[in-house]
């Protein structure tokens, strides 16, 4: 009897054992669908939350960067503002202290003509003046002589300048004369004032250091001889005053 019930499962299991594994399998595969589909899906929300939260962080990186450019561009602009005003400051403290030296140098010049007591008697240099020009180691230069008498009679005299300095390691000096680019009379003959200019070029390897300036006045009929020497400082645009 067990046989024959075997015997019957076997009969009815062979015909349908492939529409079984059919069925099976169908259902596997819709189970792994299933699975893949929650799976994919649920990855999906991960990379869109992800994505959101960096979207939020991104956003708030570029409000942060906006106020911060904001305080930039507001301490560039205070600091530009600050600069302009302390150049323009410096630009006007600078144009002060010219006009201060232009009134002091009439005031001395008017005092020394109109009040020679306050100064000696005689001839004395007023101003001595080098200025470089376009040309490479040429010069101008400007001497101003007044006569510091009460009573004013014509002076009459010469003028000398030295370039004291270095050539080749070596001590060398020259005179005005030799290196004088015009045919400038180094004589005066003046009641109140006179200016003596012109230009020259210095030699080659030869830096100044001293400028010797000399007044003679020979004896002659109403006034007697005298000598003036002074030196100055190697300092081009300096204006060199009593």
């Amino acid at each position: 009897m067990k046989k024959q019930v075997i015997n019957n499962f076997e009969f009815i299991l062979k015909p349908n054992i492939k529409f079984y594994t059919t069925i099976v399998g169908a259902a596997i595969l819709i189970a792994a669908f299933f699975i893949g589909f929650s799976l994919s899906h649920w990855l999906d929300q991960q990379k869109l939350a992800q994505t959101h939260a960096l979207t939020q962080k991104l956003e708030a990186r570029d409000k942060q960067i906006y106020k911060l450019e904001q305080q930039l561009n507001f301490v560039r602009v205070e600091l530009e503002v600050g600069k302009l005003s302390l150049q323009q400051i410096q630009k006007d403290l600078q144009t002060v202290q010219q006009e201060n030296n232009k009134f002091k140098e009439l005031l001395s010049f008017y005092q020394n003509v109109m009040a020679p007591e306050l100064t000696a008697d005689g001839v004395t240099v007023d101003r001595l003046y080098i200025e470089p020009t376009l040309v490479d180691k040429q010069f101008r230069y400007k001497v101003v002589l007044i006569q510091t008498n009460k009573q004013k009679k014509f002076a009459k005299g010469t003028i000398s300048i030295d370039f004291q300095g270095i050539q080749n390691n070596q001590a060398k000096h020259f005179s005005l004369s030799q290196l004088t680019l015009d045919e400038t009379d180094l004589n005066f003959s003046f009641r109140y004032f006179q200016i003596i200019e012109g230009r020259f070029i210095l030699p080659d390897q030869f830096t100044p250091e001293k400028v010797q300036l000399k007044v003679t006045l020979p004896k002659r009929r109403g006034q007697e001889f005298s000598e003036m020497n002074k030196t100055f400082d190697w300092q081009p645009e300096i204006t060199h005053q009593e």
